[in-house]
């Protein structure tokens, strides 16, 4: 279609995504590389708290002292040294970081581990197709799907049979909400938008989770739009109806919700399906007629435009850059 090329196009479905999952110093790695995995399988043993603690090499036996070895517990002449990973050797002493909590880091989707990298991260290639998110607040997780119907007004209908469910939240989400899903046993949420408060009242109840000794299980939200309040795009929608029931993975680098089936088994928007992102029509989807030539804006300044039939039946003109077709 003339002019619709034109059009910025954003990525709909990532097929076999490649995703790290990151370490921090003192996380024990239990895979390989080459290994393959499923949902919920060990990846590493996370240190909640991490402290570091100098050793004399000659109050050990004799151990790989590589950066990023690890060090099993001894009892030697000088007291106990605790289990641990190597960070350097220098001068007949070790710098180890250890601690007292360890958390289980699971796979998130079934694939292949391309790499690992003690202190950096764990790099997977993961089975079917991703869908992209702006960011995943807490850790990777995975469950089945669920589709939250809304009422129009923010208010979704939380239930205790959601319980080990990744909700997806059709309209509104805030962090109160969000909290108590996670209260009632929910493994994770996909939201449209969250505003900036909101997030910074999630990453705050993420970071008490951290803190208590009993720690809850990982709580992940992706975030699919940003910051603005927007609805889910209609072919998302279309997405996440067509995987309800399915499990599913959430992971952070890159923000993706995974699923492990053929992409081709998913449904596809028609090619000249677009959405508009900004301006006073925004979050409205449609379909691109034709190029509607420049149009001034409010500010003086001219630029493309293009007519769009809404799928309420109202026909408007938007400057390109307010659009998204998808890909």
């Amino acid at each position: 279609m003339t002019g619709l090329a034109l059009v910025p196009a954003r990525r709909l479905l990532v097929e076999r995504p490649v995703v790290r999952i990151a370490l921090e110093p003192g996380d024990r790695v239990v895979t390989t590389a080459g290994a393959f995995v499923v949902a919920g399988d060990l990846l590493a043993e996370r240190v909640r708290d991490p402290r570091l603690e100098e050793v004399e090499e000659r109050d050990v036996r004799a151990v790989p002292a590589q950066p990023g070895s690890w060090v099993a517990a001894e009892h030697g002449r000088r007291g106990s040294v605790a289990a641990g990973e190597v960070l350097f050797s220098h001068g007949g002493r070790r710098r180890v970081a250890t601690g007292p909590h360890l958390d289980l880091v699971t796979a998130p989707a079934a694939g292949r581990v391309t790499a690992v990298r003690p202190g950096a991260a764990i790099e997977l290639e993961l089975d079917g197709v991703g869908i992209p998110g702006s960011a995943l607040l807490g850790d990777p997780g995975h469950g089945r799907l669920v589709l939250l119907p809304g009422d129009g007004e923010g208010r979704l209908p939380l239930d205790v049979a959601h319980a080990g469910a990744i909700v997806v939240f059709s309209g509104r989400a805030d962090a109160e909400t969000l909290t108590r899903a996670r209260a009632m046993g929910i493994a994770g949420a996909v939201v449209p938008s969250l505003a900036e408060r909101d997030r910074r009242d999630v990453e705050a109840s993420e970071a008490r989770q951290r803190a208590g000794i009993h720690r809850l299980a990982a709580f992940p939200v992706l975030v699919v739009e940003g910051y603005l309040r927007r609805a889910l795009a209609g072919p998302l929608r279309d997405l996440l109806a067509a995987l309800a029931g399915s499990p599913v993975g959430l992971v952070a680098d890159p923000p993706l919700l995974v699923h492990g089936g053929p992409a081709t088994a998913l449904p596809r928007p028609a090619p000249d399906r677009v959405r508009i992102r900004t301006g006073p029509e925004a979050g409205g989807d449609g379909r691109f007629l034709a190029l509607a030539g420049p149009r001034r804006l409010t500010a003086g300044v001219a630029t493309e435009a293009a007519r769009v039939r809404l799928d309420d039946g109202r026909e408007v003109v938007v400057p390109l850059g307010d659009l998204e077709r998808f890909a």
